[in-house]
């Protein structure tokens, strides 16, 4: 069994991204895999369970030329961005690049299945939460991303 090298596996993608750009000028018959303001198709970079995967995030972000989103609405902190017309997208453990903050809490009264009775109201305090995920991903001498 051989072993590839990272080296190696870097120059195979990258020779590949350029074969696949010169395939699509070649054959424009063949519709691009996708373009527009959606991500269906993107690079991805799937840093969630790397244990360092808040410093690669913060390669990643600054790597991307231009504006750079950032989404921490999921159980995932996202950023992305384009270079021309290929979306990026990379992603991370939210807890693992952001710090959590309970900024309040409310009731919420709900109804259970109770082994004695049918339904049983339980009112519970729930946590109002706020992710900052800012100052990790700046650039040295820059703003947060």
């Amino acid at each position: 069994m051989t072993t590839v090298t990272e080296s190696e596996q870097r120059s195979e993608y990258t020779a590949g991204l350029r074969a696949l750009a010169d395939l699509l000028d070649a054959n424009p018959d063949v519709p691009v895999p996708h373009s527009g303001s959606s991500k269906s198709f993107a690079i991805e970079w799937i840093l969630a369970n790397n244990p360092h995967q808040r410093e690669l995030l913060a390669v990643v972000a600054r790597f991307i030329p231009g504006a750079v989103r950032k989404d921490a609405s999921t159980k995932f902190f996202d950023i992305s961005g384009k270079v021309r017309g290929l979306h990026l997208h990379a992603w991370a453990d939210r807890n693992e690049v952001c710090t959590r903050r309970v900024v309040g809490t409310h009731q919420e009264t709900k109804q259970i299945p109770d082994p004695a009775a049918s339904l049983v109201e339980v009112t519970e305090t729930v946590e109002e939460v706020e992710w900052d995920c800012g100052p990790i991903l700046a650039p040295a001498g820059k703003a947060a991303v």
